[in-house]
């Protein structure tokens, strides 16, 4: 099967394709030579063990279309014929073996009488929901012995706003930031967690979640109108302070921590959290459920 391929770089999101500087050259250059150079880019990209493999190159509308191969899957890209640009109009990213990028992960988590926890997410990255979905229960648990903090990893540029996953993302982020910000946390966990197992990939029935959650789908509808840019314009300047630019990411007492990837590992979770009071309370000797297909550390949206 083949499917379109984004690969993730410093650049910029506009509408529903991502456009990604890539590397300058005096005049054209070559189909052969954009394909490998292409390649070269996504290798720095991926897991160290899963490699791109160039199938083929041909000049199409101007432009190189490049089809390649990871593993057993096919992708197509497209690189312009002057090599600066490395583009696509579609996503695949969640499905590609990523590489993280090295952060202060290691670092011991500082503790506090209150712990600050900061998740940051985009809503239909299929890794933020996970962490979202394990996250659950480590919530019910410590509930307001906890600073919860929810933040969406967004892009606002003259006023508009893009989301790796696209417009679909972006309404839904809007929709979550604010019943977050007008009902509170509780309302948060049942809307989002409605909607990642209930409505696929584009959020088709968040209305439906709404009300599940007693929540007035109108007044949701008249904040994302009338508060949705400026939500969504805080939520860029706290992410692009914190450095954060992977789905998921977690943040506790200003560390980031790699148990985040656990994901279906509420004990992981729970672990990470409580490592981080001054006072453990007792809610944290209890043992919470691992999923059957909890995994290992693995990876995010980026």
């Amino acid at each position: 099967m083949k499917k379109t391929l984004i690969v993730f770089a410093v650049g910029i999101l506009i509408g529903g394709g991502a456009f990604y500087g890539f590397q300058y050259s005096q005049g054209d250059i070559s189909a052969q030579e954009a394909g490998e150079r292409a390649i070269n880019f996504i290798n720095e990209r991926i897991q160290e063990n899963v490699t791109a493999s160039l199938v083929s190159v041909e000049e199409k509308s101007g432009v190189y279309e490049i089809n390649l191969k990871i593993e057993e899957n096919d992708y197509t890209s497209y690189i312009t014929k002057d090599g600066k640009i490395l583009f696509s109009q579609g996503f695949a990213l969640e499905e590609l073996p990523q590489k993280r990028e090295p952060s202060k992960e290691n670092k011991s988590i500082p503790k506090s009488k209150k712990p600050n926890v900061e998740l940051f997410v985009m809503s239909f990255c299929p890794y933020g929901n996970q962490a979202e979905n394990t996250m659950l229960p480590v919530y019910n648990l410590l509930k307001d012995k906890v600073d919860w903090n929810i933040h969406y990893i967004v892009n606002v540029s003259n006023g508009k706003v893009s989301s790796l996953h696209g417009q679909p993302e972006v309404d839904q982020n809007e929709r979550e930031a604010c019943v977050l910000q007008e009902w509170g946390m509780d309302k948060w966990w049942q809307f989002t967690t409605y909607v990642n197992d209930n409505c696929g990939s584009n959020g088709s029935c968040w209305q439906e979640a709404a009300e599940n959650a007693g929540l007035d789908v109108s007044a949701i509808t008249d904040c994302v109108f009338s508060k949705g840019l400026s939500l969504m314009k805080n939520e860029a300047s706290v992410t692009d302070e914190a450095g954060v630019t992977g789905s998921p990411t977690l943040i506790i007492n200003g560390v980031k921590t790699n148990s985040v990837y656990r994901y279906g590992n509420s004990q992981a979770y729970l672990e990470a959290v409580c490592s981080a009071f001054e006072s453990i309370p007792e809610e944290c000797s209890q043992q919470l459920p691992t999923s059957d297909n909890a995994s290992s550390p693995n990876g995010s949206c980026r």
